[in-house]
């Protein structure tokens, strides 16, 4: 069972990115890949859909 909520270095820890505070939240490689994955295909999309510039 993962303490988070009785844990002084998570929120220390988040503050530095949240990459330091993968492990004391539970946060596995594949869950970080995908969100990483959503987020650059976000992303892609809204570059998508705004107009372009003219030069």
């Amino acid at each position: 069972m993962v303490v988070v909520y009785n844990n002084p270095i998570g929120g220390v820890a988040a503050g530095f990115g949240g990459a330091a505070a993968a492990p004391l939240v539970g946060a596995s490689p594949l869950w970080v890949a995908l969100g990483a994955f959503a987020l650059f295909s976000a992303a892609l999309a809204v570059a998508r859909i705004l107009p372009k510039r003219e030069r």
